[in-house]
C-alpha cells in the first residue's frame, strides 16, 4: 500500500518539484487568509451596531484575533511538523509552509484594517465587512482560473466561496461565537 503525504497536492501533467512546492505554498497561503477571514468576519458581523466600540477597540480586537489564531496557526503546524518528520527536525519546505500561512492571515488582517484607516465609525466598520465577505469570492475565482477553469466556473467558484462564507458566519453568530 502506498502512503501519499497529505501536504503534497497531486502532480498536474508536467509539473515539476519546484511547482509543486509553489503550489503547496499557495494552498497553505490561501488556507490561513481564508480562514483568519473568516473568524474576522463573524467577529465583526456580532458586533453591536447600537454601541460600536471606538475604531481604535475595533482594530485592536480584529488585529489582537488575527495575530491570534496566526501565531496559534504557526505553532500547531510547526509543532506537527516537527512531530511527523523524519529526526524530529522540519525541512526547509515545510518551514516555508509555515512561513505562507503567516503571511496569508497577515494580510487579511491588514486588508480588513485599511478601511479604518479611511473612514470612522460604521463606515469603517462596513468597509470591512466588505472586504473580508469578498476575500472568499476572490479566492473561489482566482482559485479556479489558476486551475485552467472557464470565467464561468470561476464566477461559480466565486459565488460558492462567497456563499460558504456567508453560511459559516451566520452559523458562528446564530450559535453566540
Amino acid at each position: 500500500m502506498s502512503s501519499i503525504p497529505v501536504t503534497d497536492p497531486p502532480l498536474i501533467p508536467g509539473d515539476d518539484e519546484r511547482s509543486r512546492h509553489h503550489r503547496i505554498l499557495a494552498r497553505e497561503f490561501f488556507a490561513s487568509a481564508l480562514y483568519v477571514a473568516l473568524v474576522l468576519l463573524a467577529a465583526l458581523v456580532a458586533l453591536p451596531r447600537d454601541r460600536l466600540p471606538s475604531d481604535h477597540a475595533v482594530l485592536a480586537t480584529m488585529f489582537g484575533t488575527a495575530l491570534g489564531l496566526i501565531l496559534a496557526h504557526f505553532f500547531a503546524f510547526r509543532f506537527a511538523a516537527h512531530f511527523t518528520a523524519d529526526g524530529g527536525r522540519a525541512e526547509a519546505p515545510v518551514i516555508q509552509e509555515a512561513g505562507a500561512g503567516l503571511a496569508g492571515g497577515l494580510l487579511v488582517a491588514i486588508v480588513a484594517g485599511i478601511p479604518y484607516v479611511l473612514f470612522d465609525g460604521d463606515d469603517a466598520l462596513l468597509g470591512s465587512l466588505i472586504a473580508l465577505a469578498t476575500l472568499p469570492a476572490i479566492m473561489g475565482g482566482a482559485i479556479a482560473r489558476l486551475r485552467g477553469r472557464s470565467r464561468t466556473e470561476a464566477l461559480m467558484a466565486a459565488g460558492l466561496g462567497l456563499v460558504g462564507a456567508m453560511v459559516i458566519v451566520y452559523v458562528k453568530d446564530f450559535l453566540g461565537h
